[in-house]
């Protein structure tokens, strides 16, 4: 039994506490929780995808004006909110993948009506899902790579298939949390390399990026 199935295994068989109100029985994150986590609205960004209150026409923001911010276009799922920052940061850091099963449940309702029709996005043909991988001294403390358990969850439902090894990590950065949008940027340069011999897999390729948080 794999460790990940372990600790599952424990989140089902012991009384757990919801992650966020601490209510003891009520599953990794109680229903009334669970109902806190707000998806992105339909008025967004159309390239980088922050949350606006009303529609606009421009292509940009007030946040990507003048930026360059190294993909065509970037979406998230979720707001994030108290609620949402807390599971993140349990399913993360303490490693209750229970709680990654019920946010990629979510995400999948979410994303029901496909990447065009929620996202403003077209189709993508013949597309790719790759993972941001984790530098493999946080992975060996981790033990797994939350991105990489979403994107394999969401591949498939989206049509894309899910490449893992199409990217690897070249350094050990420190957190992007309360990094300036230029520390951010100089903090993950040369941080990410694609392995020798697997650049010809992506030439011509879509390519969606997946993470569970954007920066």
């Amino acid at each position: 039994m794999s460790a990940g199935w372990f600790r599952r295994l424990i989140e089902v068989v012991l009384p757990t506490r919801c992650s966020v109100c601490q209510v003891v029985g009520a599953g990794v994150v109680c229903p009334q929780c669970l109902a806190l986590l707000q998806p992105v609205g339909p008025y967004r960004c159309s390239r980088c995808g922050r949350c606006r209150t009303t529609p606009y026409a421009s292509p940009d923001c007030g946040e990507c004006h003048g930026r360059n911010i190294g993909v065509a276009a970037a979406r998230s799922c979720l707001v994030y909110n108290a609620a949402g920052r807390q599971l993140l940061a349990d399913f993360k850091y303490s490693q209750r993948l229970g709680i990654g099963d019920e946010l990629i449940r979510q995400m999948l309702e979410w994303l029901e009506p496909g990447l065009p029709a929620l996202y403003g996005l077209p189709d993508i043909e013949a597309g790719i899902a790759v993972p941001v991988p984790l530098h493999r001294s946080r992975l060996l403390k981790r033990k797994f790579n939350q991105a990489e358990m979403i994107a394999e969850r969401i591949s498939a439902p989206l049509g894309l298939d899910c490449r893992p090894g199409l990217l690897y990590r070249v350094k050990d950065t420190k957190p992007q949390f309360g990094l300036s949008p230029q520390q951010r940027a100089e903090n993950m340069q040369g941080a990410f390399a694609v392995p020798p011999g697997k650049k010809p897999r992506l030439k011509g390729r879509d390519v969606l990026l997946i993470d569970d948080l954007m920066t």
